[in-house]
């Protein structure tokens, strides 16, 4: 199967399976225990239903809209992923390009592996970021800064990472901290030569947003999780929320 074969979801999610090894595959592909909230979600789209404009002349298809007062091509929103270092070496360059090519909105999440300034140099339309609330407030503060100065135009604050999921997928695959792996991972990452060649030739992971603020989470084998943990904050509550909306009042359109 190549890229050039995949017509919905389940085709790149086979594509996907095939090029990645087993434990990274499936750290993208899972969710936290039962994975209830992951099923949920998914059915959640499944119910959607799209009722057609019958004879409103779509001759001339017009898909663009407005968000943050810039126009986009079409509505559609790339959410913030993590980590995407893992998946290909281009990782969050390679999504802020696309964004830019086909004129829609990009969103960056805190745990990304390329700077703010980076991306903000790659993507030209609306940009948003995904912001955490860390126990260390010069953390919290330097993102906000950096995305006013960089021109991102707004904030997603999450609220529902206060720890580390408990994804039993990883405990079976050994991608847990510190690492486990089983003789079945060990062996499909020997089967993927060339995620492997890819991963060792090219920049070194790390989480570029908060790599001069903390160590925490520059080798994904041993400090991801333990950043998590140790970084965000558990106690965050409505005030947390206030000083962020404060901070970043500019940012917010």
């Amino acid at each position: 199967m190549s890229l050039q074969n995949c017509y919905n979801f389940n085709d790149f999610r086979k594509l996907a399976k095939k090029k990645l090894p087993s434990p990274i595959f499936h750290y993208i592909d899972g969710g936290a225990d039962d994975e209830i909230t992951l099923q949920r979600n998914t059915k959640a789209f499944e119910d959607c239903d799209l009722v057609p404009n019958i004879l409103a002349s779509v001759g001339k298809p017009d898909l663009s809209t407005t968000i943050f007062g810039k126009k986009i091509d079409m509505p559609i929103y790339l959410s913030p992923c993590a980590m995407q270092r893992l998946y290909h070496h281009d990782g969050d360059k390679a999504s802020a390009r696309a964004a830019d090519k086909f004129g829609i909105f990009y969103s960056m999440s805190t745990m990304a592996n390329n700077t703010i300034e980076e991306i903000s140099n790659i993507s030209g339309g609306p940009k948003l970021f995904q912001l955490y609330v860390h126990k260390d407030q010069s953390i919290t503060d330097d993102l906000i800064d950096r995305c006013r100065r960089s021109g991102f135009d707004g904030m997603c604050l999450t609220v529902d990472t206060l720890v580390a999921g408990n994804r039993e997928r990883d405990h079976r695959t050994g991608f847990t901290t510190p690492p486990k792996l089983t003789l079945q991972s060990l062996m499909s990452f020997a089967l993927h030569p060339r995620w492997v060649f890819n991963y060792l030739t090219h920049g070194k992971f790390k989480l570029a947003n908060v790599a001069t603020k903390t160590d925490k989470g520059t080798n994904i084998a041993k400090s991801v999780i333990e950043y998590i943990n140790e970084q965000y904050d558990p106690a965050m509550n409505w005030k947390d929320a206030e000083y962020c909306v404060k901070n970043g009042m500019d940012l917010l359109h």
